[in-house]
């Protein structure tokens, strides 16, 4: 249960709303299984042979001088014998049977029909983020334009820590590490549980990605509370997967405003957006890249101090780069056994993600999806490249292009 207070504005309802569209897009009604609609043609080819049969011996009957009453009520029993009532039976206990093994491999089948439908898929659209990877976010890479690091520890407890070249880095060293992950923490709207009662794990409350940089804070001894307290948000751009992009305004104790914007580095990493020099922003944008094909989801973070709270269009122009944050999301033990049992069936994987080209390619390869050189389709780039019926990699996905490849 969630408790609290909040204050909403109201820009949409009913079929404008953004719920809405997303039900629109998982109301569609199922149509036939495979298995119905072989069902349904073999009752028409059986329709109209019986049709035809029945015609044909009421056609030789009265050629040959039998009455017609005699050779109407031969063709009306052709016809009835020629109706399969046992067929239905046959089927069901078919079905039955099949739901039956397959409950015995724990799987629970809700209709019948589903049971033969399973057996003939022949390709299977699947998620990255949760299905084939753990869903457990970690930072592990920092980059700043004053250097690299690394950081320690799995979970979102704040075991760990920040290393450079193997050798600890304490918070007061490394400012530019410091100044980077406060704003991480800042431009937040995950929270962390430490462990209580029967759950002995840090736990986390919001996006799983956020909560993950609010563990690497942790872990350079920074306290996302104090952080909150010190700059209190007053202003906020909300994240948008069209944006792919968050901004935050906070008041800082001298009367000044810090404005935070985070997000995916082709997003954050634009003239219109950053300032700066153009040797360092090709370097973050290099790094970015190499950080992807790692198999990394890749954050970058700017900010900017304002003497006052700017406009809405004003907010996220002229900010600097602080640096990149590298999050891996490790895959599932078993997905590359289970990729490779679908191929071995006749099933091809098609893999759609939102994350980035580089990200989705280092993930496809890794569990067999894809091989080194085949391609991958950028979404943002071809619109219309659910029309590709070879690719089996699609990156930066909206959720209509999701319904639209599928």
């Amino acid at each position: 249960m969630v408790r609290g207070r909040g204050r909403a504005v109201v820009t949409a309802t009913g079929a404008a709303s953004s719920m809405r569209r997303v039900a629109a897009l998982l109301g569609a009604e199922p149509g036939l299984t495979p298995l119905q609609r072989r069902l349904a043609g073999v009752g028409r080819v059986l329709a109209v042979v019986a049709v035809v049969l029945c015609a044909i011996v009421l056609a030789i009957g009265l050629a040959r001088g039998q009455p017609a009453e005699l050779m109407v009520i031969a063709a009306i029993s052709l016809v009835v014998a020629a109706v399969p009532e046992s067929l239905p039976a046959v089927v069901t206990l078919a079905l039955a049977l099949g739901a039956r093994r397959m409950s015995a491999r724990n799987a629970l089948i809700r209709r019948l029909p589903a049971v033969e439908t399973l057996g003939s898929v022949t390709v299977l659209g699947t998620d990255k983020t949760g299905t084939l990877t753990e869903g457990n976010m970690v930072v592990l890479r920092l980059w700043t334009p004053g250097g690299e690091a690394e950081i320690s520890g799995t979970g979102y407890g704040p075991a760990g820590e920040v290393t450079r070249a193997g050798r600890p880095m304490p918070a007061g060293t490394a400012p530019e590490v410091a100044e980077l992950l406060t704003a991480a923490a800042l431009c937040n709207d995950a929270a962390l549980r430490p462990p209580s009662g029967s759950q002995q794990a840090w736990t986390a409350v919001g996006d799983p990605t956020e909560a993950a940089l609010l563990a690497a804070a942790g872990k350079f001894g920074l306290s996302p509370a104090e952080l909150n307290a010190r700059a209190p948000r007053i202003a906020e751009l909300p994240f948008d997967s069209g944006r792919q992009r968050m901004t935050t305004v906070h008041r800082l104790p001298g009367g000044d405003v810090r404005i935070i914007c985070k997000g995916a580095p082709e997003a954050i990493l634009v003239p219109e957006i950053v300032t700066g020099d153009a040797a360092e922003w090709e370097q973050a944008v290099a790094r970015a890249g190499d950080l992807a094909r790692d198999g990394f989801r890749v954050l970058a973070v700017a900010a900017a101090d304002r003497p006052g709270l700017p406009s809405a269009t004003e907010m996220e122009c002229g900010v600097r780069l602080l640096g990149l944050i590298g999050i891996l999301d490790p895959p599932r033990a078993s997905a590359a056994a289970t990729i490779a049992s679908c191929q071995a069936a006749g099933i091809t994987p098609v893999l759609i993600t939102g994350d980035h080209p580089a990200t989705a390619r280092a993930i496809a390869t890794g569990l067999g999806i894809i091989g080194a050189g085949e391609p991958v389709i950028d979404c943002r780039l071809t619109p219309d490249a659910e029309a590709d019926g070879t690719a089996t990699v699609f990156a930066r996905a909206t959720p209509e292009q999701k319904v639209t490849i599928l």
